[in-house]
């Protein structure tokens, strides 16, 4: 077995966790905030570990500060904090998850679909709770764009503005009662 590096400043073994993310942050810290985030989905996705992503209230809404910190380490943990009731509220916040905590810039209705299964809540017709979404007024998602000619051809989704509002105002309401 090889043995522990040591610090040079006091011969204590340094913490091999310690080790990994002094690397990693030195091989990220020069890349845009775009790549870093990527590369940290990939390894999360990749080694299982989903750890604690942290979505902020948007800038300017005069957020208490004690609260711009909610966590939610998965899926499951926001879906239970925003109590979606209906098919397009599921789907919804489904794609705040993909889109605020991944990162994602677009998604598709399968990925949604796939989560929502996970959680057993998975939904008979995705595409019409997006397209509901997408009716809605203000408009909730956008699709932005369509691979193939079929109707059943992958479409590429993006949540608004009003979207993540949403998503944020269901999150707050359910965190009241």
């Amino acid at each position: 077995m090889a043995a522990s590096p040591v610090s040079p400043a006091n011969d204590r073994p340094l913490d091999p966790e310690l080790n990994v993310l002094s690397t990693i942050s030195s091989l990220l810290v020069d890349l845009p905030e775009e790549s870093q985030t990527r590369i940290v989905t990939w390894i999360t996705s990749r080694f299982g570990a989903q750890g604690a992503l942290t979505v902020l209230p948007r800038r300017g809404e005069g957020a208490d500060p004690a609260e711009q910190g909610r966590e939610f380490p998965d899926v499951a943990t926001l879906f239970v904090a925003a109590k979606p009731s209906t098919g397009s509220e599921k789907a919804l916040t489904v794609g705040f998850w993909l889109q605020e905590c991944l990162h994602h810039e677009e998604w598709e209705g399968f990925a949604i679909n796939s989560e929502l299964k996970h959680l057993g809540h998975g939904l008979k017709n995705v595409t019409d709770a997006l397209n509901a979404l997408i009716d809605h007024r203000p408009q909730l998602v956008v699709q932005l764009r369509k691979s193939g000619k079929t109707k059943q051809a992958r479409k590429r989704y993006k949540l608004t503005g009003e979207g993540v509002r949403k998503v944020r105002q269901m999150v707050s309401s359910a965190s009241e009662v």
